[in-house]
């Protein structure tokens, strides 16, 4: 008879059997016994987790000769042909290369006719999610309403996929992933009724690397059966099977990483690529271990999550080695290279980077040692507190200056340029007359002190900001002005244009302006705009030799002018004819 493999001849053939889904198993048991069966359902869950199996567990409860019944006898010849795949009312149907309407129609013609054997014809659509939209469209009607004797079992790995309308006429069944502790009895105990031998870790480790799927581990089994005929399957034969690293050469690799020994961590890595081992599920281990090192420290005494390494002796030894902040840096770094490492031409230099930088981590990156420095230099400084407030407001200024009682404003690092002074003049000179256009005045000093920095520089972050945050029409028209003036509470810009100053002043740039300078200078500033030309002010004009102090206006004296001149102020200007 030819040789039957593990996950098929161990498949579950009653609902007691069947492994890690005992909210499955009771909720249809509970439906069979009281006649509540529901004509569609809707199986979900990772591979390996058993819905297919109890789709036909299903089946043979229908349409067991005892039955219906929640325990399916497995001896009579509907539960024989059921288990054999020969059954008459029971169709197993592929959806992933039966994905088209015309299978669909084809599946709607047979549901009409009335089962063979059994009570019920039980269709199984394996991978659902494969059939087209065109195919749904034509499941639908018949799904919604099918005959009495009809019952839809629908399984999938990706239920995301199926379309809520066929969600909305299933029952569904979410499958979870099997526990590597369930799954280890199980390989236990059919290792045993099929007379092989198998060391405990061994049967750990295969449980372990199954990630939650009974079907993955009982190949693997078998796999690591046929390795050595006749011998223990241990430990050593998983890992030769598979390729994995194993635990001794990644708590070498740790302790390497942990004492920043980056000789012995490249010399390591090279053994362990002339040893054929894959580097991708090195830092796949690697980060395995980083986990297990992080909650170990977090919480030593849980042991119901499962971990890669369960040598509490290592895990306590390592992971005093490294800080919590140590740990998740590392499992960031790794996480990073293996993605890396899947699309990299040459993987091998994506490890040796991710390990050297592992291995040259400073002690910057560790929070508390920071903490730890920070709090030594306050113990240092508090002896001196006036000498601390100086270093921390300006550390270049010498220890032994006196604090001064006013208190400091910081200047800008570029200072404004100065006023143009006029011309030294003589006493009898008349003051030199206003400018014509008032708009070309300079701006009143703002109030509040100077923040520090190149305006310049600060201006060109501003229009940065702008352009990258995609304010085109805004950067077009503010970057026509340029920054003269910033302090706490005030920013003015200078204009040369009129247009641009009325837009900038307007209540939506000014507003983006406004948010872009306290983001940059950390200060709630108010925007100001001033006009004029790209010039500064001209000097005043030297005195013509021809103007010389006139002899007082008699009309200036009157009474009347002088009169007016106190009760409106102003200045008295003659007209000439």
């Amino acid at each position: 008879m030819a040789y039957v493999a593990l996950y098929r001849k161990w498949r579950p053939q009653d609902f007691d059997s069947l492994v890690g889904q005992e909210h499955i198993s009771t909720t249809l048991k509970n439906a069979i016994a009281t006649g509540k069966i529901a004509h569609a359902y809707l199986f979900s869950g990772p591979r390996g987790t058993g819905k297919t199996s109890t789709a036909k567990i299903l089946a043979k409860s229908l349409n067991c000769e005892h039955g219906p019944s929640v325990n399916p006898c497995n001896h009579c010849s509907n539960c024989d042909k059921i288990t054999a795949g020969t059954s008459m009312d029971v169709f197993e149907v592929d959806a992933a290369s039966n994905r088209g309407i015309d299978e669909i129609r084809d599946l709607r013609e047979t549901v009409k006719f009335a089962p063979v054997d059994g009570r019920y014809k039980v269709y199984i659509i394996d991978e659902v999610h494969m059939l087209t939209t065109e195919a749904f469209n034509a499941l639908l009607k018949t799904l919604e309403e099918p005959p009495a004797h009809v019952v839809f079992v629908l399984a999938t790995t990706e239920p995301h996929k199926i379309p809520a309308t066929i969600h909305s006429r299933c029952q569904r069944y979410d499958f979870r992933r099997i526990n590597a502790r369930e799954i280890e009895e199980r390989l236990s105990m059919v290792a045993e009724q099929s007379g092989l031998k198998a060391a405990p870790d061994a049967l750990r480790l295969i449980a372990i690397q199954a990630e939650g799927g009974m079907r993955d581990a009982l190949s693997i089994l078998d796999q690591c059966a046929a390795l050595d005929d006749g011998s223990v399957i241990t430990a050593a034969h998983v890992r030769q099977l598979l390729g994995l690293i194993g635990h001794e050469w990644v708590w070498q690799l740790t302790d390497a990483v942990a004492e920043r020994d980056a000789h012995s961590v490249l010399v390591k890595l090279d053994e362990l690529i002339n040893l054929g081992k894959d580097i991708r599920q090195l830092l796949v281990e690697l980060a395995l271990h980083a986990r297990s090192l992080m909650l170990y420290k977090a919480a030593p005494a849980i042991d119901t999550i499962e971990v890669y390494s369960e040598d509490k002796a290592v895990l306590a030894a390592q992971s005093a080695k490294f800080s919590h902040q140590e740990l998740v840096a590392v499992l960031e770094v790794l996480h990073h290279a293996a993605n890396e490492a899947k699309w990299a031409a040459e993987p091998r230099i994506v490890v040796e980077m991710a390990l050297i930088t592992l291995c040259r981590r400073t002690a910057k990156s560790d929070m508390a040692a920071l903490l730890e420095r920070v709090a030594a230099l306050e113990a240092r400084l508090a002896g001196n507190p006036a000498g601390a407030a100086v270093s921390r407001v300006k550390p270049e200024a010498p220890a032994a200056e006196p604090p001064s009682s006013v208190p400091r404003v910081q200047s800008p690092v570029t200072p404004m340029p100065p006023r143009p002074q006029p011309e030294p003049q003589t006493p009898l000179s008349p003051p030199a007359p206003p400018p014509a256009n008032p708009s070309v005045s300079a701006p009143p000093e703002p109030s509040g002190g100077s923040i520090g920095g190149d305006l310049n520089e600060i201006w060109s972050a501003v229009l940065k900001e702008l352009m990258t945050s995609g304010k085109r029409s805004v950067h077009a028209c503010v970057m026509q002005g340029c920054l003269t003036g910033l302090t706490a509470t005030q920013a003015t810009v200078h204009f040369t244009a009129t247009f641009p100053k009325e837009r900038t002043e307007k209540d939506d740039y000014r507003t983006i302006v406004e948010k872009i300078l306290a983001h940059i200078t950390g200060h709630q500033v108010k925007l100001m705009c001033s006009l004029g030309t790209d010039t500064p002010p001209a000097k005043p004009a030297a005195p013509k030799p021809a103007v010389a102090a006139a002899p007082p206006d008699p009309g200036m004296e009157h009474p009347a002018v002088k009169q007016a001149q106190m009760m409106f102020g102003g200045k008295v200007i003659k007209i000439e004819e």
